[in-house]
């Protein structure tokens, strides 16, 4: 039960791949054009709906945790509390925009 040296190889090669420009997930071939069917086949304002309400909830998510952090580790209500307060109302913003993208469909 002794060391066992490295071999004489590189030592920051991958023990289990031959091939180190080969694709660890597989043949990739059909993967643009199964992504450009999806994109033509849905509506623009699905998309716009979806890409709106995304970018809403993740400043929202991020605007809120923020304010509520510098509130509670630095004691930064000004600054933390329009944060955390413009966070929200991005949430509420994106409940909106879902619901009446609900509503019309």
């Amino acid at each position: 039960m002794g060391f066992d040296p490295p071999g004489d190889d590189d030592p920051l090669e991958d023990p289990f791949g031959d091939d180190p420009l080969e694709d660890p997930i597989g043949d990739r071939s059909g993967g643009d054009d199964d992504l450009e069917r999806t994109f033509s086949e849905i509506s623009r304002s699905t998309l716009l709906a979806f890409v709106v309400v995304a970018g809403l909830v993740h400043a929202g998510l991020f605007g809120a945790s923020l304010g509520v952090m510098l509130i509670g580790f630095r004691s930064q209500w000004v600054s933390g509390g329009a944060l955390a307060i413009g966070g929200s109302l991005a949430l509420v913003v994106a409940v909106v925009v879902y619901r009446r993208y609900s509503a019309r469909t």
